[in-house]
């Protein structure tokens, strides 16, 4: 589940050295005193940086913390397909609680959430997030197990991936479990038996 970088100003080109750094410490910082207590001071000292640098490239902590967490998440194993439905969406299933209990993502998930509200920029930038890569590659996932014959054609397929998302965040972000591998196949396999054909539920 990725991002694109902040757009880049006109003037000297940015040395990504420094946006790494910046974005490490950041990453740093939010796994160990969580979101709230991270501030661009916090993350300057951290990446050996002054502040006006941080500004030049991100106008608020929101946008920075944004850039460094889902920036740098990884979605290879969450998009990969093998070819077997039910396989590839354990994986899919898998890959998304994985993203929510990474410690970097755990504590700064909450706040963005409340803190785009007050950026329409932001808004717009997280609601890519899901929508852009992830959603897309579920509707890929479930439209190959259609035509695989194992998942009802008439599956809404836009709740279904609502109804994962929406679980997943809530068990990791609110719950906290400590059972997630648990949880997400426990997610997985009420997904399957909403989605399967009635050939294929066992009935």
């Amino acid at each position: 589940m990725t991002a694109g970088p902040a757009p880049a100003g006109r003037g000297r080109p940015r040395d990504p050295r420094t946006e790494r750094a910046i974005t490490e410490a950041a990453r740093r910082l939010l796994a160990r005193d969580g979101y709230d207590q991270v501030s661009i001071e916090a993350i300057a000292r951290e990446a050996d940086v002054s502040r006006p640098t941080i500004y030049r490239r991100w106008p608020s902590k929101t946008h920075l913390v944004f850039d460094a967490v889902f920036g740098a998440a990884e979605d290879g194993d969450v998009l990969a397909s093998s070819g077997d439905f039910e396989a590839d969406l354990r994986q899919f299933v898998a890959g998304v609680f994985a993203f929510w209990c990474a410690p970097d993502v755990a504590a700064a998930a909450l706040g963005i959430l409340a803190d785009r509200h007050r950026d329409p920029e932001l808004l717009i930038r997280t609601q890519q997030l899901l929508d852009e890569k992830t959603r897309t590659a579920f509707g890929v996932l479930v439209r190959t197990g259609i035509d695989q014959g194992v998942v009802d054609a008439d599956i809404d397929i836009e709740i279904a991936y609502d109804a994962l998302v929406g679980t997943s965040f809530y068990i990791a972000q609110v719950l906290a479990s400590e059972t997630v591998d648990a949880a997400a196949d426990r997610v997985c396999s009420l997904l399957l038996q909403g989605i399967r054909t009635k050939e294929n539920r066992g009935e």
